[in-house]
């Protein structure tokens, strides 16, 4: 453990799973403490105890929606001290122009797009105010820069985060803030396991031939992002903003 993070907080939305989750345990075992936030609050209460448990920080949790913006004032409010930011929150579901619905397209886009946009436009000023300034991480996903039209939503909304990203970084270093967004490939959490495991021997077949033609044979770890996310929050990444890092293993190049 480094002594870098030891006084700094660090709040993860999407931080009870998955990603999220790894990005948390990978801060917690850096000495920082912990505001996990996310919809369910009996996971956040799991993830919570386990994370106090292996290493012995502090971990706030608030189960909130971060689609509604008076959910964002109120966290915001609650939390005012915020050193490093990840927005790890939401997914958008697979579907053609055809295919999608008008009215989950609209929840998820708020979900994922929009609580990013709005609850940085919260935080920011507290961490300008800060004499460190202060690190915000978004989380995106490959599908910004590999567009699918089977998956027209997701390819949306993640080039719409990446303008965001890579647009606020560029004058985010005015007031001591790095903007980094991170885009992962296919990493192995709970979400992607429950849509890809094999259902019958026809699926089996079929998964093990897409996950032999992943790079290096496999899907990504969450810990292979969280540690690329304390770097990137350390200070060893002090000169990098306005960047989206890829953790793909390539794997946009293949197809």
């Amino acid at each position: 453990m480094s002594s870098e993070f030891k006084n700094k907080v660090v709040l993860v939305t999407g931080g009870s799973k998955g990603i999220g989750y790894g990005i948390a345990s990978a801060f917690a075992k850096q000495g920082a403490s912990l505001i996990l936030v996310a919809r369910d609050i009996d996971s956040l209460n799991t993830s919570k105890a386990a994370l106090e448990k292996e290493f012995n920080v502090s971990v706030e949790v608030k189960a909130v929606n971060l689609s509604e913006e008076k959910n964002l004032t109120e966290l915001s409010s609650f939390f005012p001290k915020v050193d490093i930011l990840v927005n790890s929150a939401g997914a958008m579901g697979r579907g053609s122009l055809f295919d999608i619905d008008p009215v989950q397209f609209r929840d998820a886009w708020e979900g994922k797009v929009m609580s990013t946009i709005f609850l940085t436009r919260h935080i920011y000023p507290f961490m300008a105010k800060n004499p460190n300034g202060g690190v915000i991480i978004n989380i995106i996903g490959m599908a910004a820069e590999r567009l699918n039209f089977k998956s027209i939503g997701t390819s949306t909304a993640n080039a719409a985060l990446v303008a965001f990203n890579n647009a606020l970084g560029s004058e985010s270093v005015n007031d001591n803030i790095r903007v980094v967004g991170i885009s992962p490939g296919l990493i192995r959490t709970s979400r992607t396991e429950g849509i890809l495991h094999p259902k019958n021997e026809v699926d089996r077949k079929a998964y093990e031939k897409m996950v032999s033609n992943l790079p290096f044979g496999r899907m990504g770890e969450p810990s292979e992002v969280a540690e690329l996310a304390v770097f990137l929050a350390s200070n060893s990444g002090k000169y990098i903003s306005g960047e989206v890092i890829n953790v793909d293993g390539g794997a946009r190049f293949r197809y």
